[in-house]
């Protein structure tokens, strides 16, 4: 008989039971309340980056960001300084979508991060976040549903412009772009599950991990914050999605969790720099007036600017935009004299090394090896210079949590801080450290951060009820949603069914189905964006709060 089972996922970006559970406890999230009590529940641990990009690719494929290629929105070019904006096209595992649509089942996806441009699948598939823009071609597929879209939906939003807002002032108009967003995306998720047939059912909603970079600092437990507000809408348009999918099982998701930025990466290039692993250019009182003054031009440009000038700007000056963002990451930093450095903004470090980076210094085997102990264990005894507290809770090779053929493109070096207290500063036990070298660094507008626990809520009638799961990863999420749609599961994903939720009798006549399956994406090349493209992208991520 065939299996007739269909499966609704909900993705709530940054969602986390550190708020979900006492609001629950309160009465004021009645639909995580039931879902939570009819199924099974728990932290779901999120890729070692904690990184959207990484994390819902990890979700979509059931591999770890080693094996699929996807660490972040943007990567360094190998052989340069230099980032680019990535996409759904450089990653390099198959999909959830992609299994379930070979099986002749029908699909719905929308708006799951890193999905541009959309693939090509038995159903209907809206891109996320990756998307330039909702007229770029491939934000949808078919192409042609993108009329029906905007016939349905006005001016259908990827992104509320929450920072432009923030920075105008327009606090309640950042709040409202949120609700719309929510609301739209709503509207869209209800006219495909009337219009069309699915199987599966996929759609993510991000204003949950915005609101929380951009108000964690409004957090009252008294008061009902615009967190709060957020949750709850996306709480009662879980209950309308849930009115309008039938009978069907559901997952419910975040790629991460969240809480208040606590800093950390802000500091290393500083600690660094006193370590005398990287060192500065030498530069006079002109040189430096000569460089905050390109640095504000800059910012002005981008911040003042219309997107059609910078496009032309641009064509004016090819590179240009590639050049200035590698010198605001790499700001004036003496690379023949450097061995190791980071970005400022992500808990990583990069070696500098010879054959990899062009300027490189350190040499690849034993040097490089040594170089990383020497640097893991120093970072590994750095203490707050406010409190005295270690910073860092484990200091990690890359090789020690990412697995398979892209590893290389992983930092070399990934550091688990502690998340107890926001970081002042990096200071070594055996050092005399000034705050004044780190009072220079402004904090950035966000005063939220993710963190490593998202959450997963699965319910239906294949599923214990009111269960806590335990040690759940968000690679287990696909091979249990196959599991549950009666589909094999390939035999070389990182994941594993999550057979803790499932009903005991139901696992014992249902025996999970294990196939050869190709796992490798079928796609053919990476697609770079154009400078257009990446301008749209990096405002994008300013909205989400991953970049400044």
């Amino acid at each position: 008989m065939k299996n007739k089972n269909k499966v609704l996922v909900i993705g709530v970006d940054g969602a986390t039971f550190d708020l979900i559970k006492p609001w629950v406890a309160q009465d004021k999230l009645p639909t995580f309340a039931k879902l939570m009590r009819g199924g099974a529940s728990g932290n779901l641990m999120s890729t070692p980056n904690a990184n959207s990009a990484s994390a819902w690719t990890s979700f979509a494929t059931g591999n770890n960001p080693g094996k699929h290629g996807i660490y972040y929105f943007d990567e360094l070019v190998y052989g340069t300084y230099q980032k680019r904006y990535i996409n759904s096209s450089f990653r390099k595992s198959k999909t959830l979508w992609n299994y379930v649509s070979d099986a002749g089942k029908k699909v719905v996806v929308i708006n799951v991060p890193m999905t541009f441009p959309a693939d090509e699948l038995d159903g209907i598939m809206i891109a996320g976040v990756d998307t330039p823009g909702i007229w770029s071609k491939g934000f949808t597929f078919p192409v042609s549903f993108f009329k029906e879209l905007q016939a349905v939906i006005k001016d259908y939003t990827i992104e509320a412009d929450v920072p432009h807002l923030i920075k105008a002032g327009k606090k309640n108009s950042a709040v409202t772009s949120l609700f719309e967003t929510i609301d739209k995306r709503y509207e869209a998720t209800k006219y495909l599950m009337k219009r069309y047939p699915w199987d599966l059912f996929v759609v993510v909603f991000t204003a949950t991990d915005s609101v929380q970079h951009f108000f964690w600092d409004d957090m009252d437990p008294d008061f009902d914050s615009v967190i709060f507000q957020i949750y709850k809408r996306i709480d009662d348009v879980i209950s309308r999605i849930l009115e309008n999918a039938g009978d069907s099982s559901t997952v419910i998701l975040s790629d991460h969790g969240g809480g208040f930025n606590q800093r950390g990466a802000e500091y290393l290039n500083v600690w660094l720099n006193e370590m005398g692993l990287l060192r500065y250019k030498e530069t006079n009182k002109v040189e430096k007036k000569l460089m905050r003054g390109f640095d504000a031009v800059y910012r002005f440009v981008d911040r003042v600017f219309s997107r059609k000038a910078k496009q032309k700007l641009a064509k004016l000056l090819p590179g240009i935009r590639e050049k200035v963002e590698a010198a605001t990451h790499f700001q004036n930093i003496e690379w023949s004299l450097t061995k190791a450095f980071s970005d400022g903004s992500r808990d990583e470090i990069w070696i500098n090394m010879k054959g990899r980076e062009p300027e490189g210094i350190v040499e690849q085997g034993e040097e490089y090896e040594k170089l990383r102990d020497f640097i893991i264990h120093e970072l590994s005894q750095c203490c707050d210079i406010k409190t005295g507290k270690k910073v860092a809770k484990r200091v990690f090779r890359r090789e020690e949590i990412y697995s398979g053929k892209h590893v290389s493109k992983a930092p070399d070096i990934y550091v688990d801080w502690q998340r107890e207290f926001i970081i002042s500063g990096l200071q070594n036990r055996d050092q005399s450290l000034s705050f004044k070298h780190y009072k220079h660094i402004k904090p950035p507008i966000w005063s939220g951060g993710h963190r490593e626990n998202g959450i997963l809520i699965i319910s239906g009638s294949m599923v214990k009820k009111n269960l806590e799961l335990i040690n759940s990863n968000i690679i287990d999420v696909t091979p249990t949603i196959l599991y549950l749609l009666g589909l094999p599961i390939p035999n070389d994903i990182d994941g594993r069914i999550i057979q803790d939720a499932i009903d005991d009798d139901y696992l014992k006549n249902h025996a999970p189905l294990y196939k050869s399956i190709e796992t490798d994406s079928e796609k053919a090349m990476e697609k770079d964006y154009s400078d257009e493209e990446a301008d749209k992208i990096k405002k994008k991520l300013k909205t989400m709060g991953y970049i400044d």
